[in-house]
């Protein structure tokens, strides 16, 4: 009967540890805009079914909510239609959220003529960004054939 007595005056005990807020493990979510100018170096060009597949590295710089310079390199799908699908990856070096430091951002994008959306991730932050989680939407305008341009609206928290 005792141990059953303890257990019971142990309940409200157990109750109130289970109210506590729990251990926070990312800090809170912010969010920004930024544009970019990008310059692209196209590695090749190939033609198949109707489809121009070019391949290049580009140098974007960024400001605003990012600010710094992302090297990526990716292909660009011009198909007969007039629309374009386009995927890319690279290292943006820069500062997000008062921190410093380098993360790999990745995105994909489509579209008709010289302007489309797309979404972007970012993950595997160094230095000040390493624990960063980043993901976004950007709106991009090819303004040559080796030039683009457009903004960026990002959400991202850094891990505690």
């Amino acid at each position: 009967m005792k141990v059953l007595k303890a257990t019971f005056a142990a309940l409200p005990l157990l109750a109130s540890l289970l109210l506590l807020p729990a251990s926070a493990n990312a800090s809170t979510s912010s969010s920004g805009s930024a544009s970019f100018t990008s310059t692209g170096e196209v590695i090749s060009v190939t033609q198949v079914g109707g489809n121009t597949i070019v391949t290049a590295s580009e140098v974007q710089t960024i400001t605003g909510a990012l600010t710094g310079t992302r090297l990526a390199s990716g292909t660009e799908i011009f198909h007969p239609d007039g629309t374009f699908t386009a995927q890319d990856s690279g290292t943006f070096t820069g500062t997000i959220g008062g921190r410093t430091g380098s993360i790999t951002i990745s995105g994909a994008s489509s579209g008709v003529g010289n302007t489309g959306n797309g979404h972007i991730v970012g993950q595997h932050g160094t230095g000040g960004l390493a624990g960063l989680h980043l993901q976004g939407t950007f709106q991009p305008v090819i303004t040559s054939a080796t030039t683009a341009e457009g903004t960026i609206s990002v959400q991202f928290h850094f891990d505690s």
